[in-house]
């Protein structure tokens, strides 16, 4: 599975400025994926669970699932891996690698750990806990304990409080021990790890025992070594000092031994250039075992203190390179090389030491057999013996130039202001100095700009030293006081390479030309970049214009395509350009960025389109460290609970720009004060909450030097997620003025108000960037609407200026719509609408063109900053490393000495407009039934219906009620009446009101569109009967069915599969829906139909034509026409009995009567049969 090696290359790789740091990292993770698949694979297939307790059972099923998802989370994370997004990624692998080894762990051990105590005057002392499972023997390989059977370094420490923190992380004494824990059927192979050449010194043996422990072991196998520790420097060192720097100097120690190197002061990467020897060390056992695995050698650097105990920077550890008396001393393996061995205090990482470690047995022949140590002993350094050549690395002599521009935010040294600063450099011994800033307040540049020095520097270039930067400010009397220092560790990445002129500029850069029908004749060796917006509209399957047409009428066209393919009606009203405005453009970057997947692409060129980015815009070009190079300064010592990845605000003491660079052909430019106007438009999102209940009331606040914009009257009301939607003009003047803060603050009723966050811009490096960050550039050239060019100069004069700063050729504008730059040219349109609609020849499309793909321009081509919005994480210093929100914005810069730009843009939130939805049920069918008749059993409902709009749950209406339906049928011919407010951009409802009645001001709520509408059953001495519901999403929700019938379950359960309108764009609508309710099983079943009828009207319109509630005037709606079933029985018994009666035994009482009427005629024909037949007999 994964190792620690393995991201540890991620990091060298990384950390080395290696390329392609990401494929490596691609490569762990797929070793991952597939090991954790593997696992799952075999444990599956496991089915002998003799012997397992219920814990091992569930533990392995934990397991199992927690590889398995790691495993695809890998895979994830695998096509996730970019350049830019390596070390985030490296971040989620270490947590990947933290969980297996949780994983690994048993949850419950059943051995006790083994402790070891070094005892002085019946005193513990010292101690060491070594976990049993470490040295746990098998007879499988696999399930042995790492350390189980081996001679083991182990380190005590003090016990109890005392070993935590800086005070126990000194070393309180080294062993070394063999320790072997396993069955007592298997004690026969205690000794099996140890060393070779040894007698044991047994006890006397017991009756019934086998095997038992010697008392001692005695070694006659002596080997006699010589160590050489080739101590060269150290980089990135803990602070120990307050003056944010250290006294560093390094002891070895190594079986009995320990030396010292020199002490060095006031660095942080010192170079000791010293070799160490120790010389006649005594070793036991094996040659040849320890030239396998020889003792380790521990390395501790601390900081010497002229008062006082030397203070413990880090400790780390190495194993020599052993050579053995019948071995040659030469390649491959002799001399060693230097080796980085990362420095570890505590639990962080403090530093690296270069060094290498060579072990030399001693034969018969003495110390005069071993290799000569090259070179005398340096007489500056006293007898001090440096690094052999052999091992040194080789030099070179470079030449380091300067561009020394200025110091800034500068803090009080001593409660003193600086006020005359001055910076040194320092690399390998050489350095120079720059020139005295006279008066730092009025002006923290430096008068002398460009300055040099040559220094040897090895030739590989991991093995470069670090270049120091220190600044000191010159006081009264001589004196010098530090103000702080950095220490770049990496010069890669300012090593000067020669361009390849035999290379093709062009070899890898894509080209398209114009179809065949329309040749164009340039010369040749030119590349032509077609930007023609019909020229391929065969071969692509999308065509994306740049003139003013938005892809929104694009998509909008195909949608009614389709619908009239389908029969469908088409009513929907089409975009008016004067609607549109800056929140459009906003919206529908939102919308694009999420359909291309996260992140904009520069081929993108949409009118009303512009970048989106996730993050700071520095994170996107480099920090803008193209033209200066910002480096803090540090004062103070370091915190021990600080990750060594996280910047420690506290001890940063000012920033220094500079330019390392090789190349003086440049011309530079006066860095002199320099006035600007800025622009800058913010949103925040996702804040964190400041008040108790849960909420914040968040304003923007701007600050500029001495300069500050407080914005506290329009703070927005218990929002976490604020629209501020304000420009602020504020004016700089470099280099005095150019940290911009924006920060976002709390506003309280009472007392002072809470920072919730702040983001810091450097505007200076912004202006001065080659990537033009001052103003970015729009997507097409417009002249008018809300897509207006915002830059005073216009994309020909941009251009023009950038091919005379770089030398280029052009540009040169052609017939036919083309332009030539250097040896490309490019093809776009020529025409741009007016105010009046009328077409003009334009050549600035074309210069806006060549803008947008600069970075294809040899030698001097980058990337241009786009119009665009970016989202800046918000900090809070009380809170490090904790992203308190993130604030969405943007800054404009422009120069006071050209022409003042346009009025600034108009970013104010929109004002919610204010419509009226009317609603009218008008019937429902197929409602279930759930009341049982007292007198007939039957199932009935009084049915009635109920509707609100999302959020105004408190203004729900009701229909009145149809009693007594016995089909589901019911007749109402009633309306609703829903007044709101609505954002159409963001398809949202707006709701303010105040949270109690002890809040100070309205909340703003922003809720989807959503009407709900549900049917109720109606009882008089119990709560109603909730029967079933619809809720519709005014923006998509399925058309209405033209009949009952037609109305089915299928219109909520494949709702995304059926045609959907909207209530905005249709206005108007009617139809039949279905109400569902869940049922037993958790599945949705049909309660019943409405027919209702939706009226969407502007406030305007409602006004000019009022309607009442219910069926009152105006406009009152007809009485329905309900049968006489729906009366209740108490208001007309009669009818009631009617109804029940006849209504349900009509054909039992007309056969009773049928049957009275027949026993009547037979009574009445016995009754007088009699008579009649008397008076027949008698013939009366």
């Amino acid at each position: 599975m994964m190792t620690i090696i393995s991201l540890n290359d991620v990091q060298e790789i990384i950390k080395t400025e290696k390329a392609y740091p990401e494929r490596r990292l691609r490569g762990v993770l797929e070793e991952l994926s597939t090991s954790c698949s593997r696992f799952v694979t075999l444990a599956n297939k496991d089915q002998n669970l003799s012997g397992r307790t219920k814990l091992d059972k569930e533990r392995l099923k934990s397991c199992m699932r927690e590889l398995e998802s790691m495993a695809q989370q890998a895979k994830t994370i695998r096509s996730q891996v970019k350049r830019n997004t390596v070390r985030d990624k490296l971040k989620l692998v270490f947590n990947f690698l933290h969980r297996l080894r949780f994983l690994a762990d048993e949850p419950q051990h059943s051995i006790p750990d083994v402790f070891i105590w070094m005892i002085s005057n019946n005193k513990r002392i010292a101690y060491a806990r070594i976990p049993s499972k470490d040295i746990l023997y098998s007879i499988v390989d696999e399930e042995m304990g790492k350390d189980c059977g081996k001679v083991k370094a182990v380190f005590l420490r003090l016990p109890g409080k005392k070993g935590f923190g800086p005070a126990g992380w000194t070393v309180q004494a080294k062993l070394e021990m063999y320790l072997w824990l396993g069955l007592n059927k298997q004690r026969k192979d205690f000794l099996s790890g140890l060393p070779s050449g040894f007698e044991e010194n047994k006890a006397t043996k017991e009756t019934g025992i086998q095997a038992v422990p010697p008392i001692s072991l005695v070694y006659n196998m002596k080997q006699v070594f010589q160590l050489r520790a080739h101590m060269y420097q150290a980089r990135s060192l803990f602070a120990a000092d307050s003056s944010g720097l250290s006294d560093p100097f390094a002891r070895v120690f190594f079986s009995t031994h320990s030396q010292v190197t020199e002490v060095l002061s006031e660095t942080l990467c010192p170079t000791w250039d010293q070799l160490l020897v120790f010389d006649n060390v005594e070793l036991y056992g094996e040659a040849g075992e320890l030239r396998d695995d020889p003792p380790i050698i521990v390395i501790e650097l601390y900081d010497q203190d002229t008062v006082g105990k030397a203070e413990f920077i880090g400790r780390t550890f190495a194993k020599p390179l052993t050579k053995m008396v019948d071995e040659h001393y030469g390649p491959p393996r002799f001399p060693p090389q230097l080796e980085y061995y990362q420095i570890f205090r505590g639990n962080c990482a403090a530093g690296d030491l270069l060094a290498a470690f060579e072990l030399l047995q001693i034969g018969p022949a003495g110390r005069a057999a071993l290799p000569p140590i090259d070179g005398p002993t340096d007489s500056d350094r006293g007898p001090i013996l440096p690094v052999p050549l052999g091992i040194r690395p080789v030099l070179s002599r470079y030449r380091i130039e300067v561009l020394f521009w200025g110091l800034r935010d500068l803090k009080r040294i001593n409660l003193a202001q600086v006020d005359r600063p001055r910076v040194d450099i320092e690399c390998a011994g050489k350095g120079v100095q720059s020139a005295l800033i006279q008066n730092y307040k009025k002006n923290p540049n430096f008068s002398t700009l460009v300055k040099w020095f040559e220094v040897d520097l090895p030739e590989n270039e991991l093995l470069h030293p670090p270049l120091n930067i220190r600044v000191v400010d010159c006081r009264a009397f001589g004196r010098y006081t530090l103000v702080g220092s950095h220490a770049v560790t990496s010069l890669r990445k300012f090593i000067y390479s020669p361009p390849d002129k035999t290379a093709n500029n062009w070899a890898h850069t894509a080209s398209h030309s114009r179809p065949q029908s329309h040749p164009i004749s340039h010369p040749s060796g030119d590349i032509v970049v077609n930007m023609d917006p019909e020229s391929n509209i065969k071969k692509m399957d999308t065509v994306v214009k740049i003139d003013a047409v938005s892809r929104y009428d694009e998509k909008e066209k195909e949608k009614k395509k389709k619908k009239k393919k389908k029969g469908e009606e088409v009513d929907e009203e089409e975009p008016d350009e004067s609607m549109l405005d800056w929140w459009s453009k906003y919206f529908a970057s939102i919308e694009t960025m999420m359909e291309v997947g996260g992140t904009l692409s520069s081929f993108y060129p949409l009118c009303f389109i512009y970048s989106v980015y996730n993050k700071e815009l520095e994170s996107e070009f480099g920090s803008f460290e193209d033209w200066l190079h910002t480096f803090n300064l540090y004062r103070g010592k370091a915190g021990d609970d600080i990750d060594h990845n996280v910047v420690d605000d506290d001890r940063i003491v000012g920033r220094f720009k500079v330019r390392i660079y090789n190349d003086l052909t440049q011309t530079w430019e006066l860095n002199s004060a320099l006035n600007c106007k800025c622009y800058s438009y913010g949103t925040a999102t996702d804040l964190h909450p400041a008040d108790i209940n849960g909420k914040a009331d968040p304003y923007i606040v701007i600050r500029l030097g001495k300069s500050e914009i407080r914005d506290k009257e329009n703070y927005i009301s218990k929002q976490l997620n604020p629209v501020f939607g304000k420009s602020f003009d504020i004016e700089a003047t470099f280099p005095m003025e150019s940290m911009l803060t924006v920060a976002v603050y709390d506003w309280d009723l009472v007392g002072t108000d809470d920072l919730i966050g702040e983001t810091k811009i450097d505007l200076e490096n912004r202006y001065y960037s080659k990537h033009r960050a001052t103003c970015g550039f729009a997507s097409n050239y417009s002249v008018h609407g809300y897509n207006v060019w915002r830059d005073p100069q216009k994309p020909t004069q941009i251009l023009a200026k950038l091919c005379k700063e770089g030398k280029l050729d052009g540009p040169h504008y052609g017939p036919g719509g083309k332009v030539k730059v250097a040896n490309r040219i490019f093809l776009g349109p020529t025409e741009i609408e007016d105010e009046s609609g009328l077409k003009k020849q334009t050549e600035e499309h074309l210069a806006l063109t060549v803008l947008r793909h600069w970075e294809e321009i040899p030698r001097v081509g980058c990337k241009l900053i786009p119009e665009h919005v970016e989202t800046r994480p918000l900090l809070n210093p009380d809170k490090p490393g904790i992203e308190q929100g993130r604030i969405e914005m943007w800054v404009d810069m422009f120069p006071m000495d050209v022409p003042a730009p346009g009025p600034a843009i108009d970013i104010s939130p929109r004002k919610p407009k204010r419509y009226e939805l009317r609603v009218i049920i008008w019937n429902t069918d197929e409602v279930i039934l759930e009341d049982d008749d007292y007198f007939t059993g039957e199932k009935s409902s009084d049915i009635f219906v109920r509707g609100w709009l999302k959020g105004q749950q408190e203004d729900k209406q009701d229909t009145d009620v149809h009693y007594h339906s016995l089909t589901g049928e019911g007749n109402f011919n009633w309306r609703f009446v829903f007044p709101f407010d609505y954002l159409m951009a963001e398809e949202k409802i707006v709701i303010s009101k105040k949270e109690s009645m002890f809040s100070w001001d309205e909340t703003e709520y922003k809720i989807p569109a959503r009407l709900t509408l549900q049917v109720w059953d109606a009882d008089h001495f119990s709560a109603d009967d909730f029967l079933g519901a619809i809720e519709l999403d005014l923006n998509k929700f399925p058309r209405g069915a033209k009949t009952a019938k037609q109305c089915s379950l299928n219109m909520v359960l494949k709702e995304h599969e059926l045609p959907t309108i909207s209530i905005f764009r249709q206005k108007r609508v009617k139809g039949w829906w279905p109400f569902v309710a869940r049922d037993e099983n958790d599945e949705f079943e049909l309660t019943g139909k409405v027919e209702a009828e939706l009226h969407l009207l502007t406030a305007e319109e409602a006004e000019k034509n009022p309607v009442g509630l219910g069926r009152n005037e105006p406009e009152p709606l007809e009485k329905p026409n309900r049968p006489d079933t729906s009366l209740m029985w108490f208001m007309n018994p009669l009818k009631s009995i009617r109804y029940f009666i006849w209504h349900n035994y009509r054909w039992l009482i007309l056969k009773a009567l049928a049957l009275l009427l027949l026993l009547l005629l037979v009574g009445l024909f016995l009754y007088s049969i009699p008579g009649y037949l008397v008076k027949k007999l008698l013939g009366v």
